[in-house]
This record gives C-alpha cells, structure tokens and sequence, in this order.
C-alpha cells in the first residue's frame, strides 16, 4: 500500500508529464494547423461555408484547444499533491516545494497565451511572409501559422523553464525521463 508521501508524488510526477506533453501537443496541434493552412490558404477565413475547404478540415483549428486541456487536469493533479503533501507536513522548504509544483502549469497556461504576443517579430512591423495586419491597426501572425506561434514562443520555453525550476528545487518530482532526476547516480568514477 502505498504512503500519502508515494501518491504525492506519483501525482506530480504525472502532473509535470501532463504539462510537458501540453507543450509537445501544442507543438503538434500548431504545425498541423499551420501546414493545412499552406495547403488550404482559405482555412481561417470561413472557407468552410464557401466550400473550398474538404469536409472537417476546418476543425483543424480547434485543435490548439487540447493543451489547454492538458494543463488544466496537469493543475489539478498539482492541487491533489500539494494537498497530500501538506496534509502531511507543512515545512517551509515543503511549502515552497508545492507552491514551485502548482504554480508552474499556472504560468505556462497564462504565459503560453501572452508571452507570444509580447515577443512576437510583429510588433517591429511587418515583417514579410511571417505577419500580416490584425485589423486593430497592428501586426502579428497570419491565422494558420498563430497556434504554431504560441507553441514555439510559449508553451515550449515556458515548459522547459518549469521543468528546469522543479529540476533545481524539488528533482524527486519529475519523472523517470527527465534527464538529471535526484536518483541518478551524480559522479560516476571515469574509467581508466
């Protein structure tokens, strides 16, 4: 039977998966929207009432909507371990732990949406075949190529940032596949 510490981080752990693979699918979700608007220029303009677009192909578009998702349940898989952990023991060190474990999928959902609108190449001007103008008298990027944007200037360095912070403050939490991990071995003896 497992101990209230062992589920707390069994939950972290897949807490901090879930918002790894948010950024992974939102790298996926950006490209595919971003190569179906090369082959189907129309997508974003209601190409689908025109009938241009094949049928379902303006889905497409939605699919950004699921690592959205993905770090939403990522949140509350964070809220059940810091409350497990809490309930537990409430340590200084222990506290911030938890604070570092919510906190993150907090900032990549927030900083994923407007960290790319902060450091987009648009707000220099336009810039050829990356912006186009948004209709509110500036620039950013054209509707197909938007979601793959996001994923590339927010979702990834904010989730490498995450994953790096909980490597540095709290490594027990992270997953087996994340490289650094406290239980691998730190200094292995060169041999000679």
């Amino acid at each position: 039977m497992a101990t209230r510490g062992t589920r707390a981080l069994q939950a972290g752990r897949v807490s901090v998966s879930f918002t790894v693979l948010a950024a992974a699918t939102a790298i996926a979700a950006g490209t595919a929207v971003a190569l179906l608007g090369f082959v189907f220029p129309d997508l974003g303009d209601d190409a689908a009432e025109a009938g241009s677009v094949p049928s379902r192909v303006d889905r497409v578009a939605d699919l950004p909507i699921l690592p959205t998702v993905l770090v939403a349940v990522a949140l509350v898989l964070a809220l059940a371990s810091a409350a497990l952990v809490l309930s537990a023991s409430r340590t200084r060190p222990e506290v911030v732990q938890c604070v570092l474990l919510v906190a993150g999928p907090l900032v990549v959902l927030a900083g994923a949406a407007v960290v790319p609108h902060v450091v987009t190449p648009c707000l220099a001007g336009e810039v050829p075949t990356v912006c186009e103008a948004d209709g509110q008298g500036g620039f950013d990027f054209p509707r197909t190529v938007h979601p793959l944007g996001h994923a590339l200037l927010g979702w990834v360095p904010l989730t490498i940032l995450y994953v790096w912070t909980l490597r540095r403050w709290w490594p027990a939490v992270l997953p087996r596949w994340v490289p650094g991990r406290s239980s691998e071995p730190r200094d292995v003896a060169a041999s000679a």
